[in-house]
C-alpha cells in the first residue's frame, strides 16, 4: 500500500506497531485529495501485514487483499447519497465489534469523510462513543474528515489524531508518473495548478469536478482583475449546476485571493493562478485582498449551511464588486 510523502505518519505507525502500542481509535484529517483514505488503508495494512514490521510489505496475501478491498477484517463503511451514515449501519458496527477477527489479529473499521455526515454526525459519534471508550482488544476504529472540528470533544479526547499533508511537487509528479496513464506535460500542468495534492491532481487530469472548478475560479479572478461585474456574475452563475462545483470553485478562488494577499511580502503562492494573484495584489493591495478572502470564506460557510446557491451567488457578486 503506497502512501506518497507523509513520512511522519509512516514512521509513527511503524514505531507504534513494532512496540505493540497501536491505538484502538484514530482520526485522520486533511484536505480532500491529500490521501486521508489512502493513509487509513496504509495503517490498516501495516497492522494486518504478515511481515509484522509495522510497514506494509505490499506483497503478502493480506496486503494484496487490502489493496483490492476484499480483506474480511478491513471494513469500509459507506455513506448514503446525502453523505450521511445511517444510524442502523453504525449500530451494526458496534454489534459486530465483539466478534473475533476472521483472519488477522485485529479488525479495522474505516468511516471516511465523516465531516460530510452533517445530519447524523453527532448521533453517530454518540453511538460509537462506548466502543471507542472501551474497545475490544482486537478492534481498531479509523475516522477521516477535513478537520478535527467535525468531532465531539469526547471523541477527540479518546483518539490519536493524525494529519495528512500534501506531497512536494516532485513527489506528486513522481507518483502520478508511476501510474503510467498521463503525459508528463499534463501532469506538470496539474501539479502547477494544484500543488502536491495527488487526489486533486488526478481528478484534474481526468477532467473531473476540480478541473472545472479551477477553470471557473480563474474566470472569476480574471473578472475581478478587469472589474467587469457582468463577467463576474456570469462566471459564478455558471457554477450553479453540478453538485459541489460552486463550493469547490470558491475554495480555489480563496486560494487565488490568499496568494494575492501574501505575494506583496514574498509569501509562497499555492493557488491555481499565480500570475493573476500577483496582478490582483497590485490592484487591491494586501488589506483589500484580505477583505476579499474573508468575504469568499463567509459565502462558503453559507453554502455549508445549505443556503440557496443563487442567493449566495448574487450576494457574493454584490460584495465582491463593492470592494
Amino acid at each position: 500500500m503506497i502512501l506518497a510523502g507523509n513520512e511522519q505518519i509512516k514512521s509513527l505507525t511503524a514505531a507504534m506497531i513494532s512496540k505493540g502500542r497501536e491505538p484502538h481509535s484514530l482520526i485522520i484529517t486533511g484536505e480532500h485529495g491529500q490521501g486521508r483514505k489512502t493513509a487509513a488503508k496504509y495503517i490498516a495494512a501495516a497492522m494486518l501485514c504478515e511481515s509484522g514490521t509495522g510497514v506494509p510489505c505490499e506483497s503478502c496475501r493480506t496486503c494484496r487483499m487490502i489493496k483490492d478491498g476484499v480483506h474480511p477484517d478491513f471494513m469500509v463503511l459507506k455513506a448514503n447519497d446525502n453523505g450521511n451514515y445511517p444510524v442502523d449501519d453504525i449500530r451494526a458496527v458496534v454489534a459486530d465489534a465483539v466478534v473475533a477477527p476472521n483472519e488477522g489479529r485485529v479488525k479495522v473499521y474505516l468511516i471516511p469523510d465523516f465531516d460530510k455526515s452533517k445530519v447524523t454526525g453527532e448521533q453517530v459519534q454518540n453511538i460509537l462513543l462506548k466502543l471507542i471508550e472501551e474497545p475490544p482488544d482486537h478492534v481498531v476504529m479509523i475516522l477521516t474528515a477535513d478537520s478535527r472540528e467535525a468531532f465531539l470533544q469526547t471523541i477527540l479526547s479518546r483518539t490519536v489524531c493524525l494529519g495528512v499533508s500534501p506531497c512536494s511537487k516532485e513527489e506528486c509528479i513522481s507518483y502520478i508518473g508511476s501510474l503510467e496513464k498521463y503525459e508528463y506535460s499534463d501532469i506538470a500542468q496539474a501539479v502547477d495548478s494544484l500543488g502536491g495534492n495527488i487526489g486533486s491532481c488526478i481528478d484534474f487530469l481526468e477532467k473531473g469536478l476540480i478541473y472545472n472548478a479551477v477553470s471557473k475560479a480563474r474566470q472569476v479572478a480574471a473578472a475581478l482583475l478587469s472589474g467587469s461585474e457582468y463577467e463576474l456574475l456570469k462566471a459564478l452563475t455558471e457554477c450553479d449546476g453540478a453538485k459541489g462545483l460552486l463550493r469547490m470553485t470558491l475554495v480555489q478562488l480563496c486560494l487565488i485571493i490568499r496568494d494575492s494577499a501574501v505575494s506583496s511580502f514574498g509569501g509562497e503562492l499555492i493557488g491555481c493562478a499565480s500570475h493573476t494573484s500577483q496582478e490582483l495584489s497590485r490592484k487591491y493591495g494586501r488589506a483589500r485582498s484580505e477583505k476579499l478572502y474573508r468575504i469568499i470564506s463567509e459565502h462558503i460557510a453559507r453554502l455549508d449551511r445549505s443556503c440557496s446557491k443563487l442567493l449566495v451567488i448574487n450576494s457574493l457578486c454584490a460584495e465582491l464588486s463593492a470592494i
